[in-house]
């Protein structure tokens, strides 16, 4: 198996040479990566603070031409099968407590 990395890369104001953001490296990766080519300019927008709830939401792109973000919902993940056997024994636990607590079915 082949395996991939990336380096980091890193945005910075050319004037003062502040770094902005940054991209994080790729260790390893079973498919190749690579830098996204920069098309055009660097612009921003700025967002307004509590403008969105990210703990729901995060931003996916930018419309360029409306230059209002574009959120996502962050994906809710299936429950594997050893999860929803955990599930059902926990169902079953609290039900044996409260049939032990109640005295039996009536």
């Amino acid at each position: 198996m082949t395996s991939y990395t990336l380096g980091n890369r890193i945005f910075y104001d050319s004037g003062t040479g502040a770094k902005l953001w940054e991209t994080g490296e790729v260790s390893v990766s079973t498919l190749p990566v690579a830098h996204q080519e920069i098309v055009d300019q660097i612009t921003y927008v700025d967002l307004e603070v509590s403008s969105y709830d990210p703990t729901k939401y995060f931003i996916a792109s930018i419309n360029p031409e409306t230059k209002e973000p574009v959120f996502e919902m962050y994906p809710v993940p299936e429950p594997t099968e050893e999860q929803k056997q955990i599930t059902q024994l926990q169902e079953d636990i609290l039900l044996l407590k409260t049939d032990s607590e109640v005295g039996g079915i009536l």
